[in-house]
């Protein structure tokens, strides 16, 4: 049997990033949409969600190798996957505090973040067009951190940061082991946070069926099925097209609890998400540009 995850063409490719990055783009509405529920215990849920969904995924993908292909992740994986982990927890956190669109824009800076740590730690060199777009972003980023006076806002913003720092860490332990399987390293990040939701989670009051069932879909489909796509489909695109369609996720996110939540964009976050939004695609539109010539 072919598994559904085995893209045969680019354009398969494509559809099925779009599909993940808006999928994704929808966590904040989910978030807002609780009635009364604890941070740590939506990480919780939406943790055993992924789990069983990358359980299910692995099966349908390995077969009877899948305990042997998740072995192999080895110590780097495990690494990886709790760096991922933190930045899972530490995106769902910075929802108490802030915006969606502070959250979407400052994650947004992760691929500049990692360009550096892969500089210094990979000896990856950064290009001059990258520089000047790293530059933008850090402008951007400015207008968020001051735009942020209230003192909510500004936290929320700085755990948005740490996920992106966290995430980028994850990418570069990937690129330093490019033999990794992403898939398994999915599971185990799940694996990694259930014990966070439990110990850290209050655990006071009754939780209703409607925000357990919202974690789930989140966990399962957002997480789960929503990065297993991305994961196989960056498989067969270029480099430069992956972020390219990532700006859907960050334009829609905030986008979603502005039409069905009337969450409102400030000015600050608007102009200092632009000048992100605006670096990445700059940077993108370039990088294809000298990928053609290549061909």
């Amino acid at each position: 049997m072919v598994s559904p995850l085995n893209i045969p063409t680019r354009r398969r490719g494509i559809e099925m990033m779009v599909l993940s990055a808006t999928l994704v783009s929808t966590s904040g509405l989910i978030f807002r949409s609780f009635d009364d529920i604890g941070v740590f215990e939506v990480v919780l849920f939406r943790s055993v969600a992924l789990v069983l969904m990358m359980c299910g995924v692995i099966s349908w993908v390995y077969g009877w190798q899948s305990l042997t292909v998740i072995q192999k992740i080895g110590f780097w994986g495990v690494l990886g996957a709790a760096f991922f982990a933190g930045a899972q927890t530490s995106y769902v956190l910075a929802f108490s505090y802030t915006s969606v669109a502070n959250i979407t824009f400052t994650i947004a800076t992760a691929p500049f973040l990692t360009a550096i740590l892969a500089r210094f730690l990979l000896g990856e060199k950064i290009s001059k067009p990258t520089i000047f777009a790293m530059l933008v972003a850090a402008v951007g980023i400015g207008i968020l951190f001051y735009s942020n006076v209230n003192f909510d806002s500004f936290v929320g913003t700085l755990l948005a940061f740490l996920t992106a720092c966290c995430f980028s860490c994850f990418a570069v332990i990937l690129r330093k082991r490019k033999d990794i399987e992403m898939l398994p390293v999915l599971l185990v990040t799940g694996l990694l946070t259930i014990p966070v939701g439990i110990f850290l989670g209050s655990w006071e009051d009754a939780i209703s069926l409607r925000d357990i069932s919202l974690c789930l879909i989140w966990g399962a489909i957002l997480q789960g099925f929503g990065q297993s796509l991305l994961i196989t489909a960056s498989k067969v695109l270029k480099a430069a097209e992956v972020p390219l369609i990532m700006l859907l996720e960050f334009t829609l996110g905030p986008f979603w609890v502005w039409l069905f939540l009337n969450e409102i964009v400030t000015f600050g976050t608007l102009i200092g998400g632009s000048f992100i939004l605006a670096s990445i695609l700059g940077l993108t539109i370039y990088e294809l540009k000298m990928a053609m010539k290549r061909v």
